[in-house]
Order: structure tokens, then sequence, then C-alpha cells
């Protein structure tokens, strides 16, 4: 089976993708995964040894460029003897459900937000699939709205991996590389650099604390596969009128254990996100025994149980995460059994090999209404 990714970087989807396929039975299923863009995503999917084939040339706004990646795509699938394809991503689906109906296999479809309105919505809306795989209720609801067939699974998170990881970037190696304080405690945003993200309410947020001479914030990111780079400059710009010089780090993009050490190494996540589907980090966090303070929106508001494995607060109260916060701040013991608590929810309710095996179980049955069988397919 093979997965289409639009993109060569690796943001929430990517690594929802990694994740699975990492643990996915290889005794069942021989992945490959078709980049649309070169990009270091290839390299960490090489690294878990899952073999890519990366189209060069591709734009979506060039017609005579995406046809060409489609065709792409469905000569890989026949040549590759694909028996399904896994469109990662709303846009992935116009290469993948077209590519894998000139090829004559079945898609599945993983979608990870809820659409604008408007005619290229509706055209995509319109190529066939044969399962969609929503990543919360919202996104779910809204493609059986649409009269798709639907199947609700979780974005993984790997306790494992994630542990592994933080170990191989321990904090007095991050406290030196990011050149952040090693005495004080660390309080981290860890999302795109992109204004819905709520970068903006986190430093606000950390200027209204009483006394925030002992914490530091972590902004952990950098921009959307080099968008909006410009935001960077207008967050430092807001670090130093707030009063924040020199109390905030920005690391850009960083590795992977880095990722982990530093979500590891935080007293608290902040995640004030406006709107949200899922959000990654705040399971990760979790997973690693971080509690969290996010804003309610749906994604957070499903992965946190307020007051039992972290807190919430209404979107857009700054006043309410400032407060919420601080709270949090001086309640060290409150944090630690706080965040067990969020470790054993997330593990259990995330998993990467739920989630695997959750998907292997849709690969099952869609293959199996194709009239296509993979060894040991059980359908139910």
């Amino acid at each position: 089976m093979g997965w289409v990714s639009c993109v060569g970087e690796k943001g929430g989807a990517e690594t929802l993708m990694i994740e699975c396929l990492r643990v996915l039975d290889r005794s069942r299923f021989r992945p490959v995964v078709i980049q649309l863009r070169p990009g270091p995503l290839q390299a960490d999917l090489e690294a878990i040894g899952v073999p890519v084939h990366v189209l060069h040339r591709h734009r979506m706004r060039e017609v005579h460029r995406v046809a060409g990646a489609i065709a792409g795509v469905a000569r890989v699938v026949v040549r590759e003897r694909l028996s399904l394809l896994h469109s990662n991503g709303f846009r992935a689906h116009v290469y993948g459900g077209l590519a894998a109906a000139a090829a004559g296999v079945p898609e599945v479809w993983t979608t990870h937000t809820v659409e604008q309105p408007g005619w290229a919505t509706r055209a995509i809306l319109s190529i066939p699939t044969d399962r969609v795989l929503a990543n919360c209720p919202r996104t779910e609801g809204y493609f059986r709205r649409q009269g798709l067939r639907v199947t609700m699974l979780w974005p993984p998170v790997n306790p494992g991996h994630l542990a592994a990881a933080a170990a191989r970037a321990p904090r007095r190696v991050l406290a030196d590389r990011y050149g952040l304080p090693p005495d004080a405690e660390w309080v981290s945003i860890a999302a795109r650099l992109q204004p819905y993200k709520g970068h903006a309410h986190f430093l606000r947020a950390l200027a209204g604390l009483s006394d925030g001479r002992r914490i530091h914030g972590v902004v952990i990111g950098g921009s959307l596969f080099g968008q909006d780079t410009g935001f960077v400059d207008e967050l430092r710009r807001q670090a130093g009128a707030s009063g924040l010089a020199g109390r905030v780090t920005f690391t850009g993009y960083v590795p992977d254990d880095d990722l982990a050490g530093l979500l590891a190494a935080s007293a608290v996540l902040v995640h004030p996100a406006l709107e949200e589907d899922f959000g990654l980090s705040v399971a990760e966090a979790q997973s690693l025994g971080v509690p969290v303070v996010a804003y309610a929106a749906v994604g957070p508001a499903a992965i946190v149980e307020e007051g039992e494995t972290g807190w919430l607060v209404p979107v857009g109260d700054e006043s309410g995460l400032a407060a919420t916060l601080g709270r949090v701040l001086e309640d060290s013991a409150g944090r630690a059994r706080i965040g067990v608590r969020a470790a054993v929810r997330a593990a259990a309710r995330f998993g990467a090999e739920k989630h695997a095996s959750d998907t292997a179980a849709v690969y099952d049955r869609v293959l199996s209404d194709s009239g296509r069988r993979i060894p040991g397919c059980c359908p139910t």
C-alpha cells in the first residue's frame, strides 16, 4: 500500500503518517510513500525503513503539472503493484483519489480539519474515495454530512519512542544548544508559527505573570513550510514590548529528539490555539508526563480532562490563561500528579499501536469491499 504526501517537510499530518507506519504490521502491509515535493521528510521515512518515491515538479496552481503528478502517482502504483492508496490530507486527495481511480485501486483518505466552503473544496470533495479517516469528532461529522463513509481515528503518539528521543536530548544539552537558562522553569509552546496557534496569547500570558523572573518561555517551531516568515519577527517585537526580552527563546525548527527533550524538560506546555481539531503537541506532552494548559478548542478539549489531566481555559480568554498558568506554576506537586494521570490516559487513548491496528482494519475492509485481499486479511 502507498501513502501520498503533498509536502516534503514534517508537520502534524506527517507525524501521524510516520508513527502509523513505524508500527504497522509489515508482515501484512508493505508501505511505500509517494512524496509530491522533495524535502527532509524523505529521510525521516527512510529511517524507519519505508521507501519513498519523490516527484520533483508539482504546483497546484499549474494544472498541467498537477495532471503530470497524478499520472506519476498512478505509475508508481502500477510499478510497485500497490493494492491501495492512502492520501494524507485534503490536497493529497486530489492526487491520491484520481491516481487510484486511474490505476484501478481503492483509496483511503485521512483528513485533518474542516474545510472552508468554496468551489475548490466542492471540487475536491467530488473526487471519489472508499473511506475517509477523520482525526476528531468535528471532522467526522463534517465529512459524514458530505455523504462520505467515515471512520474516526485519533492521531497517534508513541510514548516509548518519545521517551527514548527525550533521553537522547537531556536538559543540560538543550540549555546549551538553544541558550536556555538551565535553572529556570521552562514554559513552552510547540506549534507551527501561524497566528491561529495563539503565540501572541502565549506571550501576553507570560508577561501577565505576577513574578516571572524564574520562568523562561520557549517557543518551539518554525513557519509553515517557509511561509509567514515575518511572523516570528512580529512575535519578537511583541516579546520586547511586553518586557519579555531575555525571557523568551525562539528555537525555530528543531529535530525530533530536541522536540521531545524540550517537551519533557518543560514545567508546562501551553497550547492557546484559537482553533484546533486535535493538537498533536498536547498529546505528545501528556504522554511524556508534562501537564498542559490549553484553550478549550475542539481538539484540546477532547484530549484534556479539566483538572484531571490538564487545565482548559475558554478560547481567547487571555486573563484566564495567565491566571491558570500562574496557579499551575505555583503548585509543583499538583503538576506532578496531573502529569502522571495525563501520561496514562494519553498512552491508552492515543497510542500508536492502537492507531495502526485500527488503520489496518480499515484497509482490510476497503480491500475486501473492492474484491482485493491482503494475506491474513480477516475483514469484519
